[in-house]
């Protein structure tokens, strides 16, 4: 999978891809670098370590789409694949895109290409969490298709306030979701 996308605001390409091992270290410090910010992502730091993130990377079973411009990573999207027999036509799905990259396209173009490799691997259904606070990011989801599953009230502090964790799904066929 290997996409080249016009940034609307400036004359630079950008590039979304699968990830490979090689991609470790500029996926951890894009990852990081929207930790910092500490309004996105529930994590504040990245737990893997290169080496870690290089056999994360290795799973058939996951896809990691990164995007790049002008060679650096700033935009990373994981779908994890339900582990058990039982949840195995689900999915998870996390994003990430570096402040000053957001707004442009890359987040509604990597998901897209996610949920295409989703229906070509079997996945029925693709869930995701996202802070209440994330009224851009929400009416994104909802645009592509992603509903409202359900709600976890207070789940978590951010500066001080309580913040909603929204449970959100999307079905790959609508044979499913009837």
């Amino acid at each position: 999978m290997y996409m080249i996308w016009k940034r609307r605001e400036e004359s630079k390409n950008f590039v979304i891809r699968e990830a490979n091992p090689k991609d470790a270290r500029q996926i951890i410090e894009c990852m990081q670098s929207v930790m910092d910010e500490k309004i996105y992502l529930v994590g504040e730091y990245y737990l893997l370590t290169e080496r870690g993130e290089q056999e994360r990377l290795k799973n058939p079973d996951e896809l990691t789409l990164v995007c790049e411009v002008n060679g650096k990573i700033v935009g990373v999207l994981t779908l994890q694949r339900g582990f058990y027999k039982k949840n195995r036509h689900t999915a998870n799905l996390g994003i990430a895109i570096m402040s000053g990259y957001r707004g442009i396209g890359i987040g509604t173009r990597m998901i897209t290409q996610a949920i295409q490799w989703a229906r070509e691997h079997g996945i029925e259904k693709v869930n995701l969490e996202v802070f209440s606070t994330n009224i851009n990011a929400i009416n994104i989801y909802k645009h592509i298709g992603f509903e409202i599953e359900g709600i976890r009230k207070k789940q978590f502090i951010i500066n001080g306030s309580y913040v909603d964790d929204i449970l959100m799904t999307i079905y790959t066929s609508e044979s499913v979701k009837n």
